[in-house]
């Protein structure tokens, strides 16, 4: 089973990038631009990672991370922002306040080695939750 991840960017270059990334770690991606399109896709499906944006047009990231924490999700969270350091740390550390699981963030230019390590990581570790889950039934 492939696991799915979502984009969310706003900038085409670095959606079609990430989504590029992604599918080589392993993942079937889905990418939208806005709060709205994340928020529209998260009330109808589940992912097994989310990349998010901070910075989406007039709107906020930190509004995506308030619906996840609102459904109590557990889905890795990659915060991959242009913001300074401590915007991108403080945002980690409120995501980790309201029970999201965010990864440490990567700042934009992205590391895409590291970025696609992280994302194979998630793959694999999200494989075997699968196969645990799958042994106990």
């Amino acid at each position: 089973m492939l696991n799915e991840l979502l984009v969310i960017e706003d900038a085409d270059v670095h959606l079609s990038i990430l989504r590029k990334i992604a599918v080589q770690a392993g993942f079937a991606t889905t990418g939208v631009n806005s709060v709205d399109g994340a928020m529209n896709v998260l009330r109808r499906r589940s992912f097994e990672c989310i990349t998010l944006d901070l910075n989406l047009g007039e709107r906020s990231g930190t509004e995506v991370l308030q619906l996840l924490a609102d459904m109590r999700s557990r889905t890795p969270i990659l915060i991959i922002s242009g913001s300074d350091d401590q915007t991108r740390d403080v945002t980690v550390r409120a995501g980790k306040i309201l029970g999201l699981n965010v990864y440490p963030p990567f700042s934009k230019p992205v590391d895409l080695a590291l970025l696609r390590q992280t994302l194979r990581q998630i793959a694999a570790d999200t494989d075997r939750q699968r196969i645990v889950k799958a042994n106990l039934r």
